[in-house]
């Protein structure tokens, strides 16, 4: 019994890993979620925090000057609010991610790219169309 591997059902079935408590080791309970959290909620939370820490300083620190305690709590409710909305929003059934990226290749082969389509490639387009008269 102790041999048996365990299936994993979650990459058969497409499902994203839920986070319900954290545990040390031995066992101790570090924090308990009243509704289980997806680890994608956690990366994307800590990515934007340190983003932030990194290059947010220079907008909220004067922020933080004027208002006394206003940045600090920017600095928890917007990484918070864009993980939530990363992990719970699926636009077009998309996962976020594919999303994004599907619609900057758009950006960039439809918007950013002014040439004309023809035949599935991009050409140049023409400036001036001439007919010339043909006798039937």
């Amino acid at each position: 019994m102790k041999d048996e591997k365990l299936y994993d059902y979650a990459k058969g079935l497409n499902a994203p890993y839920w986070i319900q408590e954290i545990k040390t080791k031995k066992g101790t309970r570090i924090w308990y979620f009243a509704t289980p959290m997806q680890l994608s909620f956690f990366i994307v939370f800590i990515f934007i925090f340190v983003t932030m820490l990194l290059f947010g300083g220079f907008i909220l620190v004067p922020l933080a000057k004027a208002t006394h305690s206003i940045s600090l709590i920017l600095y928890w409710f917007i990484p918070y609010k864009l993980a939530k909305f990363y992990t719970e929003y699926e636009p077009h059934g998309k996962k976020m991610h594919l999303f994004l990226a599907d619609y900057l290749i758009y950006c960039w082969d439809f918007k950013l790219n002014r040439k004309a389509i023809y035949h599935e490639d991009h050409i140049e387009p023409v400036e001036e169309i001439v007919f010339e008269k043909t006798n039937l």
